[in-house]
């Protein structure tokens, strides 16, 4: 069996049902008209679909190319909404703090309301304490704390405190530069991305709904019986018109996408972003070297003092 033919029995009885539901029977007939018209394309036998200027198909192209370069850079920097994206041991760290936390609350079920009280005060106590999660906070922490182990008269206690103190501030200043990130690229982006990019889809899509229209309007014209035939013109005049202004204005949404220069400066702040942190980062590390070779000297020439 043609499956042109079912499809068509099959829309002609909704649109005769829908046919007893006016008003709405007008509005329904024309989605169907739509619907008919784009599964007879699909199937191979529409007749004479309406081309779109070049011009439209090129921007549409470059629209596509653009809407994918968003979507693909906010996959990678989302990244940065993640405080512990370069230390993954944290992820293991936090299981046990909550591993910690449920044991915790399982203790509390035999305490005493006061005894409850003084330990919920002490967890919140310990969260508003909670460390950055960053690779060099967490450098930060096993450096302090092998410093007070130690302890910081000796040489090694003292390079570790040092070592302590720049590596927290080298990891505020990598928090620092997630947060501009966030602010001046991710968030931008995704704006730009749900407004001008997604009103020029949308325009897109009202060409596409418009040019089914159209291409039903002239398959019902030509096959439309003689006294038939100067209403389904008009029905064809009118969806013409209707077809022009949609391409009209999709193409003036595309241009309005691909001119608007925020993708550029969302860019540029992206890179001034990583290159403040990657100077202070340097100059912190550059006034901690040379202070942990004096220590380094100067222990190894009492070592070798001492083997003498």
């Amino acid at each position: 069996m043609n499956p042109n033919v079912v499809l068509n029995n099959a829309l002609d009885g909704l649109a005769t049902f829908g046919s007893k539901l006016n008003p709405f029977a007008q509005k329904l007939n024309k989605g169907l008209g739509q619907v008919r018209q784009y599964a007879q394309e699909r199937l191979g036998t529409a007749e004479d679909i309406t081309e779109l200027p070049q011009e439209y198909k090129n921007l549409e192209k470059r629209v596509d190319a653009l809407r994918s370069v968003h979507i693909q850079l906010l996959k990678v920097a989302r990244t940065f909404q993640q405080p512990a994206y370069d230390y993954p041991t944290q992820i293991q760290e936090s299981f046990v703090g909550f591993s910690s936390s449920v044991a915790t609350q399982f203790q509390q079920l035999s305490m005493s309301p006061a005894e409850r009280a003084l330990s919920e005060q002490q967890v919140a106590s310990d969260a508003a304490k909670q460390h950055p999660k960053s690779l060099s906070h967490a450098i930060s922490r096993v450096a302090q704390q092998g410093a007070d182990a130690v302890g910081v008269d000796e040489p090694l206690g003292k390079a570790l405190f040092k070592l302590g103190a720049i590596e927290d501030k080298v990891g505020n200043a990598r928090l620092n530069m997630d947060q501009t990130i966030i602010s001046k690229f991710n968030q931008p982006m995704q704006t730009t991305l749900n407004a001008n990019i997604e009103q020029a889809m949308k325009a897109r899509r009202q060409v596409q709904s418009t040019r089914l229209s159209l291409d039903a309007c002239k398959g019902r014209y030509r096959a439309a019986r003689p006294e038939r035939a100067d209403a389904a013109r008009l029905e064809v005049e009118q969806a013409e018109d209707q077809f022009v202004a949609a391409v009209e204005e999709a193409t003036m949404a595309m241009k309005i996408a691909l001119e608007n220069p925020e993708l550029l400066r969302n860019l540029a702040d992206f890179v001034n972003a990583q290159l403040t942190f990657y100077k202070e980062a340097q100059n912190l590390l550059s006034e901690l070297a040379p202070e942990l070779d004096e220590i380094q000297v100067a222990q190894e020439s009492i070592y070798r003092n001492s083997r003498d």
